[in-house]
């Protein structure tokens, strides 16, 4: 039992070590790679936002998987059994736990494992208020303004996509009277792209996962994804509308109204108004950028392939680390 213990405190130590290196990696990079994002199409910048916010906590599990690959695989006799040949020191595998819990690496296992109970807490907590929230949406008296939008009755003007996978679109009696029709017309096909896009899901899967960036670093990366999210939408909506100048002035005719109700958005509830305003008019008056093909997505898949190449050596240097930070031989 002290062995499986053990082997999971090297885990955890390995698993803070990969997510500290991936945060300063990232915070090293972040202020050159977000000056070279503004200049490229929103739908891009939105996903190499993501992947920099979900990058600390999604790449040490990567890596400490490929790290836990050769015991695995060798118990299924695809690969030579790394612990026999190598009996000399604790091994970060699963099949041969071997590694003694030490009062160092019970201390550091227990850190990583309240990191993780108060992560679980924060998403409780958000997900009961959303809950909150969404349920007065869906129970205050409404008719449909549109398929799939939910006129609310409100004297408070406000539009939102609300909830993950689709999402739900909820606009707002005083919104959809004061703005004319073209303009509503562009809030609704805002709020579509994100129902279609999931923008909820990305959006409570970067809060989430972002928790090991530094705190600076971490307002920049999501600030940076929710621009383009919302810039992102802004195209879409202005390439089914055929127009995008009628929505730049829905942007400025909506934001006149709903700026002091989207100040606060618990969980995944994506606002129309409110959002670095300037930037997105801006965006959709100036020419528009091409967009992406898929060189992001080779480039994802050659980096996996090289990483699975170098799971031996990964291997081998993690628990020489290991060894030598714990005193573990």
């Amino acid at each position: 039992m002290s062995a499986a213990f053990g082997t999971l405190a090297l885990m955890a130590v390995a698993g803070l070590g990969f997510a500290a290196g991936t945060s300063l990696v990232l915070a090293a990079a972040w202020p050159i790679l977000g000056r070279r994002l503004r200049r490229g199409h929103p739908e891009a910048r939105a996903w190499v936002a993501l992947a920099a916010a979900i990058a600390p906590t999604v790449v040490p599990m990567v890596l400490l998987g490929l790290c836990l690959a050769p015991g695995a695989l060798g118990l299924l006799g695809l690969h030579a059994d790394h612990c026999v040949q190598h009996p000399g020191h604790p091994h970060l595998c699963l099949v041969h736990p071997t590694a003694m819990l030490t009062a160092s690496s019970a201390l550091l296992l227990g850190l990583v494992l309240a990191l993780v109970a108060g992560g679980a807490l924060g998403v409780a907590l958000r997900a009961a208020r959303t809950r909150r929230v969404l349920a007065g949406l869906r129970n205050a008296p409404a008719r449909c303004l549109a398929p799939g939008v939910r006129c609310i009755e409100s004297e408070r003007a406000f539009s939102l996509t609300a909830g993950l996978g689709r999402g739900e679109i909820f606009v707002s009696r005083a919104l959809a009277d004061a703005l004319a029709p073209a303009h509503l017309d562009a809030v609704i096909e805002h709020e579509r792209a994100h129902a279609r896009r999931r923008d909820g899901l990305r959006r409570l899967a970067a809060q989430i996962l972002s928790w090991p960036h530094l705190p600076a670093v971490r307002r920049a990366i999501l600030a940076e994804l929710e621009m383009a999210t919302e810039q992102a939408c802004d195209e879409e909506a202005g390439r089914r509308l055929g127009d995008r100048l009628i929505v730049a002035e829905a942007i400025l005719a909506a934001e006149r109204l709903v700026a002091s109700a989207s100040a606060e958005r618990p969980g995944p509830l994506l606002a129309f108004g409110g959002s670095a305003v300037p930037a997105r008019v801006h965006g959709l008056l100036a020419e528009p950028v091409a967009r992406p093909g898929p060189a992001g997505w080779w480039m994802a898949g050659g980096l996996l392939v090289v990483a699975s190449l170098l799971t031996d050596p990964l291997h081998h240097a993690t628990e020489h680390v290991l060894g030598q930070l714990l005193g573990l031989h």
